[in-house]
């Protein structure tokens, strides 16, 4: 019986270690480190703009296309361009850039097209020019220039209908950014 106590005091005595070490542990000193950083985020510039010669802002002025009639209006056939310039100096990013030129609601002229090229053989599509600036730190490398070719087809001299009308179209210049890669 004497040896039943002993196993069974040797027993509990195991398991009572077992159970308060692990209490125990943690009580111990261990070696820790905290440290509190920072993070500081700054945003690219954007700086796109779009203009034609002299015009900085084609919101308030627009572009006036002129043919060779008297007071420089646009008679049967006449044929022209406006250049854009799309400029991104000053941005941190690069982007891509639509143009697109649409009748107003409401025109009064009918037969004027937009041509990509002199020749006046490739329309601009209705989804625009497209095009695409790289971004880069040297200085006015971020520019683009689109010339926009135009024509007014149909109409003859002894039309009418078309005679002292005039025609407004919109010009959507649009750029965005390009998805940077890592």
């Amino acid at each position: 019986m004497k040896k039943n106590i002993f196993s069974k005091v040797g027993a509990a005595a195991v398991v009572l270690t077992l159970v308060t070490a692990s209490l125990v542990g943690g009580t111990f000193a261990k070696y820790t480190s905290t440290v509190a950083g920072s993070a500081t985020a700054t945003a690219a510039k954007w700086n796109v703009t779009f203009a034609s010669g002299s015009i900085t802002d084609l919101t308030n002025a627009p572009v006036v296309l002129e043919g060779t009639g008297a007071g420089k209006t646009i008679l049967p056939d006449d044929t022209g361009s406006f250049a854009i310039d799309v400029n991104g100096n000053g941005s941190e990013v690069g982007f891509d850039y639509t143009i697109k030129v649409t009748p107003k609601d409401g025109n009064t002229i009918t037969g004027f097209s937009f041509y990509t090229d002199a020749a006046y053989e490739n329309a601009i599509p209705t989804a625009g020019i497209t095009g695409s600036v790289d971004y880069s730190a040297t200085p006015n490398a971020m520019k683009k220039n689109e010339t926009i070719y135009w024509k007014w087809i149909g109409a003859d001299a002894t039309d009418k209908d078309q005679q002292g009308k005039t025609a407004t179209f919109t010009i959507d210049m649009t750029a965005t950014q390009k998805t940077p890669t890592p």
